[in-house]
This record gives structure tokens, sequence and C-alpha cells, in this order.
């Protein structure tokens, strides 16, 4: 791949590829046809997972033979998304190329060619399609080998090395007549829309965001599935999504058309900007955001020239060029008063640098993909809320594939709802939370809140000197990848020179010690590898049948020691059986001995020898450059950190870092309807403007609100935090169950003190009926001990059976062991009777 994958891509691509291994295995043994499913929510990159998949099964990865005469067939229901997947799996890829891609009728022949990715989508399979070589029983002149004839060959004939790929699978397995039927025909074999025999496939992978229909059709035609879902909770944690979607609605009964696209030009222009800045800060790719204009069915000329007459007043710099549509229809320039708006296909626009505006007449294409659209303004239709959601659920993803966390704005996605009052709004709020694919916090008419002047000084530097967790994006790499990328980041900056070769030194010493100690058992090995011994039997026929049993010993091809170190090159980490091959060769070792030896010592397990060595490596660097890397900035120090994060259970731990601006919620949307938040002081964010000016929106309900009024009535309060429940800026802790590492985030964060000599009260109001109440307590008690610095109380809080609020204090001596043995509602009460206190 050409870069690295987040820890969820890794893990899924390499179950998937397992299971296909597997799934061709059976087949190939017993007929057993199987079905894999990849679930994973928007922005999750299934292409990219795919492509794993895909470099996995054609070049072999670890204990998966490589099999170039692989045949995969990749079923979309939309051209046009086709080539958009060959443009993602070429970007994503360093070994899939031109070559292995195909679209299903560029060839006649018998079958689908070997080692070859064919694209289709369902329209080329149509009872009208010219791909057809028979039609109503007759045959077709131009074809001697039709689409459905070539696809049930290739069955027959290569069957365990066929694999179907049906991306979006809950689409191609719906209800549409003609959609269900095609798709399933060629899952579930039967016969087709012409008429011909179709053998089932023997191996297809289902890849889908929401995958109840693929999975309900797999259980109808009682075929083995292996599922394979990506927790929603790593795509969110890795940075893949926007945190939050902003939502504003416009709801005036007076056409509000040309203040509306003027703050949403405001908006993409503040979006340019923030991204401009972080670029001159930090480096990296450029960004340049776009908005989506999603105007109305059967949107006049006259009309389209108002819109765009409003945007260009607005945004006096856009060039005409800038501006494009992505119409259905026409595939064409358009004539709109005196200017000419380009054509652009949708799969088009996201690789298009000189686009900023797109028009569209409805939602996108699923497969749509564009990263840059960060703000959208739609004139659809009130009762078109599913659609607008939809769209809405495309913007998600993060230009970088990763969070801007430095700037609160650029993770962030504004949509804008003209003439949707707030029942509309609900609707639509309601269609997102329901989508399972969706994973962002939805903000319904946000108020720009910044730091209150007491967040400075001493306040702040005392917040931000707090301990806080967040996950390795970079788990998924091997100690032998991560050595070597901190090798290039730290002489990068001047802190260590030729680190890489140093690196590279010290694991190829450490394993030749470690082949010295080991030298009885490699020799043997390597005399193993080098030597095949047959069995013989000769048999004597006479009156009576005689045997006599031998052996032959035979001496290995030139070619099965070069297949050696291809295994042992998939097996040893990152390129290191090629370090440990130069070596040996600059020791004398001719080529084919140093081969074989090391491919003898990735038989023998050297592979975990080589990442315990790469580790040490590692935590000599962190040890002596730390102090050198905090003091950089904070870019430099998200770019290292993961790096150096080695055998931490997946968390990196860093200090709380606090946005200049905080975009919250005014209205709160649930199950009965919308409704205003409370206003509430002494927050250390605020509305800065207009009426509610001094004050911070927040949505504190039951018994979180008696915590709260009765903390505000202490007269030496500085300020206090409503810790947000996820993201870049909020106070995350450790918690535990089972083998299971997640985070928790105390609702509470209040500052006490006189503004020089500042203290912290974490306070968590949780129900504790809920099955992780204990354990996620237990880890605030452990956190609590582990960094007691700045903080006066950890106190947790419940409601007991009298109705009383009770405190818990987890900074208590032996706290965090009585709470490894609580594990119910019953246990907590009886915890906090005997050792709480009112609060």
């Amino acid at each position: 791949m050409k870069f690295d994958l987040e820890a969820f891509q890794a893990e899924a691509a390499r179950v998937v590829a397992s299971r296909i291994r597997r799934a061709r295995r059976d087949y190939a043994e017993d007929g057993e046809i199987t079905a894999v499913g990849l679930t994973a929510p928007t922005g999750a990159g299934k292409t990219v997972i795919a492509t794993a998949v895909l470099e996995d099964l054609f070049f072999g990865a670890g204990e998966i033979e490589p099999d170039p005469d692989l045949t995969v067939l990749w079923v979309t229901d939309d051209r046009s998304l086709n080539r958009q997947t060959i443009a993602k799996i070429n970007q994503a890829s360093d070994r899939l190329d031109h070559h292995h891609f195909g679209f299903l009728g560029d060839e006649d022949a018998p079958t689908l060619a070997a080692g070859r990715i064919h694209f289709v989508h369902i329209q080329q399979l149509q009872k009208n399609s010219t791909l057809h070589a028979r039609r109503d029983g007759r045959a077709v002149d131009h074809r001697t080998h039709g689409a459905w004839d070539m696809i049930a060959a290739t069955v027959r004939e290569r069957g365990k090395d066929l694999v179907v790929i049906v991306d979006e699978a809950h689409r191609g397995t719906g209800t549409a007549r003609d959609r269900g039927t095609i798709v399933g025909t060629i899952i579930n074999g039967g016969t087709t829309n012409i008429g011909t025999a179709q053998p089932p496939a023997p191996v297809v992978l289902g890849i889908s965001a929401t995958p109840e229909k693929f999975v309900a059709a797999m259980g109808q035609a009682n075929r083995s599935l292996k599922r394979y879902d990506v927790p929603a909770s790593e795509v969110r944690a890795s940075g893949l999504l926007k945190d939050r979607i902003l939502i504003m609605p416009l709801a005036e009964d007076q056409s509000a058309t040309h203040t509306m696209l003027q703050l949403a030009v405001d908006d993409l222009r503040a979006f340019t900007q923030a991204w401009a800045d972080r670029h001159a800060r930090v480096g990296g790719r450029k960004v340049d955001p776009i908005l989506v204009v999603q105007v109305e069915p059967g949107v006049t000329d006259a009309r389209l020239d108002e819109y765009l007459s409003s945007i260009e007043s607005a945004w006096p710099e856009l060039t005409g060029f800038g501006v494009a549509h992505a119409f259905g229809d026409p595939h064409g320039p358009l004539s709109i008063g005196d200017r000419v708006v380009r054509y652009l296909a949708p799969e088009a626009i996201e690789s298009d640098d000189a686009v900023r505006v797109v028009l569209f007449k409805s939602a996108l294409t699923t497969g749509w993909d564009c990263p840059r659209a960060e703000v959208l303004v739609s004139f659809q239709a009130k009762e078109s809320y599913t659609e607008i959601a939809q769209l809405i659920g495309r913007l998600v993803r993060t230009p970088l594939a990763s969070r801007a966390e430095d700037v609160e704005l650029l993770d962030s996605v504004v949509a804008y709802l003209p003439g949707f009052r707030l029942e509309h709004v609900v609707k639509v709020v309601h269609a997102l939370t329901s989508d399972q694919s969706v994973e962002s916090d939805v903000v319904i008419e946000p108020a720009v809140c910044r730091r209150a002047p007491i967040l400075s000084g001493e306040v702040l530097q005392t917040l931000e000197s707090l301990v806080s967790f967040r996950r390795d994006t970079a788990q998924s790499l091997s100690a032998t990848s991560r050595m070597l990328q901190l090798a290039v980041e730290l002489t990068g900056e001047r802190v260590l020179e030729d680190a890489t070769k140093t690196a590279r030194a010290h694991v190829v010493m450490d394993v030749a010690r470690e082949a010295v100690l080991r030298r009885a058992e490699l020799d043997a090995k390597v005399n193993d590898l080098l030597s095949v011994e047959l069995g013989l039997v000769d048999v004597y026929l006479g009156p009576e049948v005689m045997q006599s049993h031998a052996t032959r010993t035979a001496l290995v091809n030139e070619r099965d020691i070069d297949a050696y170190f291809d295994r042992a090159r998939r097996r040893l980490p990152d390129a290191s059986a090629t370090w440990i091959y130069r070596s040996l060769c600059e020791e004398g070792a001719t080529d084919h001995e140093a081969k074989v030896r090391v491919a003898a010592m990735a038989a023998l397990g050297f592979a975990d020898h080589v990442e315990s060595s790469a580790a040490t490596v590692i935590r000599r660097w962190r040890s002596t450059y730390r102090s050198q890397i905090d003091r950089r900035d904070r870019a430099v120090r998200d770019r290292i950190e993961p790096l150096w994060n080695v055998g931490a259970g997946g968390l990196i731990e860093g200090r709380l870092v606090l946005p200049e601006v905080r975009r919250e919620a005014t209205v709160r949307v649930d199950g009965s309807g919308a409704a205003a938040l409370a206003l509430w002081p002494k927050h250390g964010f605020q509305i800065s403007e207009g009426e509610a000016a001094g004050t911070f929106p927040a949505a504190v309900t039951g018994w979180e609100r008696e915590v709260l009024e009765r903390e505000l009535a202490e007269s030496d309060l500085l300020a206090w935090i409503r810790n947000p429940p996820s993201g870049a800026h909020a106070l995350a802790v450790p918690y535990s169950v089972g083998e299971e590492t997640g985070l928790m985030h105390p609702d509470f964060l209040f500052l006490y003190g006189d503004g020089s000599d500042v203290v912290v009260d974490i306070v968590d109001p949780h129900r504790h009926d809920l099955a992780d109440t204990g354990p996620k307590w237990r880890g605030l008690a452990q956190y609590a001990l582990d960094h007691p610095d700045h903080l006066r109380r950890v106190v947790a809080v419940i409601r007991d059976s009298s109705g009383a609020l009770r405190g818990l204090d987890l900074r208590s001596e032996g706290m965090v062991e009585q709470l490894r043995v609580v594990y119910d509602k019953a246990g907590i009460e009886a915890l906090f009777a005997e050792q709480g206190f009112d609060y």
C-alpha cells in the first residue's frame, strides 16, 4: 500500500483476506459456497480496505500464498462508481496497476481473464444490454461470448479462483426487481434474464455500510456467511470522519436566498482561510474546500442565475472556472445568463483543483466521495429530509484523512437548510442519526463560543497541564515500521543524524546474535530447506508380488529457493528480510546461502525477535529524545508521539488541548421534538455576541443539572468546562473491561482558586445501572492516582434509591481495588452508602 492503514483498516483487511482464503479452500475441497461480509460506516475507507485485501490475495501476505491468476468480478449498480473505484485503488495501491483492471465486455472470450479485476455495473447485464451474445434464444452477431456466458464459464472452469465483490451490497441486494434479480443471480445462480443457466458464485465479498439486506439475502440463499464489522467507534476515533455536522435552518417566511448564500460563502471563506493558515503552519497537502449547492427539482435558468449572482456578489474573487455543475442531464456546459457553467462528473470533483462551487439537482451518488465539500446549501423540498440527510452523510470525511486538531472549525461540516423550521430539521436529524453509516455529532443552530477571559494565564496552563489520552492511530504498524518512520522524523527534525541507518544496523546485529545462540537449530532448518526427501517403493511382479522400500534425496531447485525467500519477506516485518540477506552477503555468503538462511530464520519465528529489537530502539530513542520533542510544536508532536508508543495498549498519553473556539448547539433534538437549550454562566467558553453573550448553551438535565447548580453556587468557582463526549479537545481517561481498553470522558471540570493558585475538580454524574459504570469509575480512580497534579477532587455522583445525590471520592485510598469488585447497581449503591457523602 502507498500509505499506512489505520489500525481498524489493517485488522479488517487481515480478517477479510483470511476468510476469503478459507472460503476458496472450502470450495475447492467440498464445494461449499461462502459469502464474506465487510461492514463499515461512512468514512471508514471500505475501498482502501478492499484494496489491501486484493493485494494480499494477488501478491500474498503472511500465510496467504500469492495467486497472480486470481479473477475478481467487481459488481456495482452505478456506472460512474466503477471508474471512481479504480481511481481509489490506484491511489491506495503500489502493486495493483492498470494491467489488473478491466471492464466486463472489453473482451470477447470464453471466460473472464485470469489475474484481473473485472468491473461491471448492473445496467450492462440488463435484458436489453449489448453485452449479450444471445437474446430471446437467438444469437447476437456482434459478440461470440456474452457477459452472462463468460461469468458462468469462469465459475465452472475456475471456481475457486473467482471472487465476486458486490460494492454497496445493501443496494445490490435490495428490493428493486431488476437490480435484485441481476445481483442475486450472480451470487446465488439460477436462470438469467436472457434464459441462460448461471451457477452460483463460489466466493462473494459483500461491502456495505448498512448490511442488513445483504445479510438477509445470504440467509435466504442458505449461503454460509462470515461477517466482519468495523467498529464505528474506531472509525470515529481515527479522525477519518469529521466530529460534527453543523445544521443551520433558516425558518423565514420571506425569501432569504441572498442572505443564506452570503452566510454559506462566508463560511466557505472561513474554511479556506483556516486551511491556508494550517498549511502555512504545518505543511502537508493544501486543501481548497468546496461549497455544494443542491438546487430544487425543475429549477429554472432564471433561478440558477439568481443563485450564481448571489454567490459571485459575496465572493468577487471567484472565477468562472471555479463554478461547475454535476446535473444528471445535461452532461455538458450550461449557459446561465451571461456565463457558461462547465460540467463536472461527480467522481471528478475531488481531484479538480479549480472548482470551489458545485451545483447539484438531487442527492449525490451513493459511492460519491468529496472530502473537500465542507459547506452545503440545500433548496430541496422539506419533504426530502431523507435525501438531504443522505447528502449530508456524504460530506463527513476529513480532507486529510486525519483530524485538524488545532482548528475546531476544520473538524466540522456546515449545512444550510433555508425555510426549514425546527420540526423539519428534527426529521433531518432523525434520518441522520438513524443511519448506521454516519457517526458524527449533529449540532443544530450552533453558536460560536470563544474562550472566556478567565480562560487564560494560570487557569489555562492548569487545564492544559492535565494528562489526557487518545487512541494510537499507528496501532496497526509493526514495531519495525514504527522504528523506520520514527527514524525519518527524528532525522527530519535534526534530532538524530542517520537514524534509519542506525536502526537497521541495530536490528541486523541483534538478529546475528540470536542466530549465533540458535546456530544448531538454524543449521538444521537450513539443511531441511535445501533438500527434499522422497519415499520410494519398488514393486516386483512375479509369482509373488514383492515390495522394497527406500528413500531418495534431492536438492531443491533454485526457483524454490527464491520462493522460500519471497515467503520469508512476507513473514519478517517490513524490509528486515532484505537487511539480513544483504548483511549475510556482505559477510561472504552466496546469494542462495543467504536466501535460505533468511528463510530458515523466518520459519523459526525470528519475526518476533526483529520486532523486539525494533521496540528496544524505539524505547531508547523515547527515553533520550522525548524532552526535545515535547518542546516542538503540536504538529511535530502529533507525528512523533504515536510512533514511539510501543506496548501501551493502543493509547497515547498527551495533554489536554483546548480550542480557541467551540461551536455549540443551541437547540436539542430528541424523540419528542426540538427545544432551546438552557444558557449557563461562568463557562470557560462563552457566546461572544448578541443577547446571549457571556453564556454557554448546554443540555444539562437530571442530577447533572443539580450538580452544576450546586457548584455554581460556590463563591470561589472560577469557571467550569462541559467536557465534550469525544473528540480531540476532550479530557479522555482510559478504562478497561476484560481485555478491551476504552476511553471515558468525565462530564464536568470545575476550576477553583484565586486566579494564581488554581485547582481542578473532576465531577462525573453517571447512571450507575449501566454495565460499564464500575470499570469507568475504576479507570477514573486510577487516573487520579497516577496523575494527581492540580487535582483537588475527583468525584463520582449518583442519585440513590431514596432520591438523594451521593458523591464518592475516587481519590480515596484503596478505591481502585474496591471498584474492581463492584459489578452492578446494587454493589455501587452499597459502596456509595458506606464510603460516600451527601453531595
